[in-house]
């Protein structure tokens, strides 16, 4: 038989869900005057395929397209998170789309698009699909950071992006070239399989091809040394669209990392531990360091990004269920404290976009000074807050794994970090307000700034809610 059979379709409704809407908005972009109905029909969108998923998965894992594409509990893990920081994000845009005049169907439409490429990248079990899925991804994602044209930074930030992408693109491509050339294969298991067969320890090619691999995916959730991206593409695109590169992307490429660790290379995991080790360490170290010196927040969150994608690639170290389920629950945190601090710049306007816009905004806007403190306490790591229990499993699981010194450099770096959040907590509380008051906000990004403020402390006060045990493949 030629082609997927009926049931092979059927795994991927959420996505035909979210391309047959994508597909709609770009036929009638031209007739849509205002964002609301684009608005509106992502959210439908977005609602229907976290619907569809049926979480959790009782009845177990399911496989198809030739075992190319496989729906688990862990896949549908990280398409509901996907899924659930579209929704958000797409809040967040509804007013930054009409004030930034742009194209309401076409912004929306890469969206969806830019969410069905990480859907399928989480979902493959071979290197084919998941390179066309993180592509499809990369491509909407920097189309999307130059989606406002009039600024120059909008545009330089684009170019940057675009060009660093293709480069990295490349060396994903040519390891899997290589993998392919030396294991005959793509698929997870099959490389699997000839690792335990032979020694691939001692193949050079292979150990570039690994190299190459991590190197890609490491791109993706912009960890160190292939961070650069990140600064100038968060500050060049408007707070929602640095909000979706900082979570749902860096959700996805985590969770590709995490697949791939434990199913394709783990007969290789000492190679694996050495070089994420070295990525985590340096991202963490760069991150909270560099962070210190901004004075743009976005600026200030891309390079929290980057020390948060450190921290969570700890759990990846030891290539354990435990460790991947610790990676799991950082992710989850991750994306709710980053999208409420990126709510709060969207809601603050052109003022949210400098720390010095946040002097004295307790006085004028106790709420969101209180919510933003909230994210600042979740990010730095401080208790009850979802964020310490993050870091506290990550940590864990790397000392579990014999990672004593890089866990003490985490700790120390969560030192460090506190001095760049709480500056911010500072200003709002300890100073007097230097600029007007900013403008009220929609009730669409009162509730994301709510939502995400409830998820970071329920996390912190009842942990036991964020066990990820069973998802872990």
């Amino acid at each position: 038989m030629i082609g997927p059979d009926l049931a092979d379709v059927k795994l991927l409704w959420p996505e035909l869900i979210l391309l047959t809407m994508s597909l709609g908005l770009i036929l009638s972009a031209s007739r849509i005057r205002k964002g609301l109905k684009a608005s509106t029909a992502t959210l439908v969108a977005g609602f229907a395929s976290i619907l569809v998923y049926r979480w959790p998965l009782v009845e177990g894992a399911r496989a198809g397209f030739g075992d190319m594409i496989i729906i688990d509990n862990y896949s549908q893990f990280f398409k509901v998170l996907i899924a659930s920081a579209l929704i958000l994000i797409v809040l967040l845009s509804a007013r930054r789309v009409e004030t930034d005049n742009v194209r309401a169907g076409e912004y929306y439409a890469l969206l969806l698009l830019a969410s069905i490429g990480m859907m399928l990248a989480v979902s493959s079990t071979d290197l084919i699909p998941l390179y066309l899925g993180l592509e499809l991804t990369t491509i909407c994602s920097y189309i999307l950071v130059g989606t406002t044209v009039e600024r120059r930074t909008s545009n330089e930030a684009a170019t940057k992006y675009f060009l660093l992408s293709a480069f990295t693109s490349a060396l994903l491509l040519y390891g899997i070239a290589l993998i392919y050339g030396t294991t005959g294969s793509t698929s997870f298991d099959a490389v699997a399989s000839f690792f335990s067969g032979t020694e691939g320890g001692n193949n050079k090619l292979i150990l570039m091809a690994i190299g190459l691999v991590v190197a890609g995916l490491a791109f993706k959730i912009a960890a160190v040394p292939f961070h650069s991206w990140a600064p100038d593409a968060y500050e060049g695109a408007s707070a929602p669209i640095a909000a979706f590169l900082a979570t749902a992307s860096k959700a996805a490429g985590l969770a590709v990392l995490g697949r791939i660790c434990i199913s394709a290379f783990s007969e290789e995991s000492h190679l694996l531990s050495l070089i994420l080790a070295t990525m985590a360490a340096l991202s963490i170290i760069v991150g909270s360091i560099i962070a210190i010196s901004q004075t743009n927040i976005k600026r200030l969150l891309a390079y929290s990004s980057i020390s948060h994608a450190g921290y969570a690639l700890l759990g990846l170290l030891p290539g354990t269920a435990e460790g991947i389920s610790a990676t799991m629950t950082y992710v989850f945190i991750y994306v709710f404290m980053t999208l409420g601090a990126f709510g709060v710049v969207t809601a603050l306007g052109r003022r949210g976009e400098r720390i010095d816009g946040y002097e004295g905004l307790a006085r004028q806007q106790p709420v969101t000074a209180l919510l933003m403190l909230i994210f600042l306490l979740a990010l730095t790591g401080i208790p009850p807050t979802g964020g310490f229990i993050a870091k506290f499993v990550v940590i864990l699981s790397a000392l579990n794994a014999g990672y004593f010194t890089l866990a003490v450099l985490a700790v120390a770096c969560s030192v460090v970090s506190a001095f760049v959040y709480l500056r911010v907590a500072v200003l709002m509380y300890m100073k007097e307000p230097q600029m007007d008051e900013a403008p009220g906000y929609p009730i669409m990004i009162s509730a994301v700034l709510l939502l995400s403020a409830l998820v970071t402390v329920i996390g912190g006060i009842l942990p036991s809610v964020l066990n990820f045990w069973e998802a872990v493949p």
